[in-house]
């Protein structure tokens, strides 16, 4: 069977030494341990990453997280090149992005545990939130696990996932034709840091709701910028975005895991990292939105949601 890779740091890498396979067992206990889970997108990710594959990498990495040692998956080539380890809801190797493994060999289907593991509690706020009817806006979608769960629970809604990630983009269609979705639109391609709205924008109809998955601490704050204006332009007057994702709270993180991972982002490009909730929800009010709530979410994570002022 093929092995997963662990894709790690040049510096950790270079500290794991190859004779003892112990002390390198240690270091890797450790870098398992601590090290927060983080979904990397391509077009923001810098380079000086190389991917180990030893035996003990190996069985240390899918003991702690058998969702991801599936046997007969493996990684095909991908754009994403940073490491996911976990902050209690993802770990393992990256494709395309974030964390994600073709759902079987050789396949253009993404399959991402993180999004697995999500999806349920971000449905469960969505219901709370979606109006009977009207148009639904994904950003930033991943492989189409999500919208595609979101439109069964929404029939009554029409859903337009967007990507900026040609693995994703190609993972998404295939998803809407095995779920048997209807009220999936086409994926568009969407970059909030230079956006084109030719694909997404339909004139006379305006989307209702928003949501976007882990993306603020992963990509330079110009993204979270973009989003709002983005919003601003594609929501009606009254319309939600709903932002979810590990934050800071208060200026302070809320584990120290994501303390120890924030700090290793920044160190590797000081343009991401984790943003606080004040400093998202202020970005929003400067395009014109308003507070609404922030929901508490599993695995220190949390959801923004902002409306747009009428």
């Amino acid at each position: 069977l093929p092995s997963p890779l662990l894709l790690v740091e040049n510096h950790s890498a270079r500290g794991i030494p190859g004779p003892s396979m112990q002390r390198g067992s240690a270091r890797t206990a450790l870098l398992l341990t601590f090290l927060p889970a983080l979904a990397v997108r391509s077009a923001f990710v810098g380079h000086g990453l190389v991917a180990l594959r030893t035996p003990t990498l190996i069985a240390l990495h899918q003991a702690a997280h058998p969702l991801r040692a599936r046997p007969g998956r493996s990684l095909r080539g991908g754009s994403a090149n940073l490491a996911t380890m976990s902050q209690g809801e993802a770990s393992g190797p990256t494709v395309n992005g974030k964390g994600y493994a073709p759902d079987q060999e050789g396949s253009q289907k993404l399959f991402s545990g993180p999004a697995d593991r999500n999806t349920q509690p971000i449905l469960e706020v969505l219901k709370t939130l979606m109006p009977p009817s009207g148009r639904v806006l994904s950003v930033a979608e991943g492989s189409g696990q999500h919208v595609t769960a979101f439109a069964k629970a929404f029939p009554s809604l029409t859903f337009q996932p967007t990507e900026i990630d040609e693995g994703a983009l190609s993972s998404i269609p295939i998803y809407i034709r095995d779920e048997g979705v209807g009220n999936v639109l086409p994926a568009a391609r969407l970059d909030c840091t230079a956006p084109d709205y030719s694909l997404v924008e339909k004139e006379g109809e305006k989307y209702r709701v928003v949501y976007v998955v882990n993306l603020t601490h992963i990509a330079p704050f110009e993204a979270t910028t973009g989003l709002f204006g983005a919003c601003k332009r594609l929501l009606e007057a009254g319309g939600l975005v709903c932002i979810y994702g590990p934050f800071k709270k208060d200026g302070k993180h809320t584990s120290e895991g994501n303390e120890s991972f924030d700090a290793r982002l920044r160190e590797r490009d000081p343009m991401i990292g984790y943003r606080d909730i004040a400093e998202v929800q202020a970005a929003g009010e400067a395009a014109g939105f308003v507070q609404d709530k922030v929901v508490e979410m599993p695995a220190n994570n949390f959801m923004i949601i902002m409306k747009k002022a009428a």
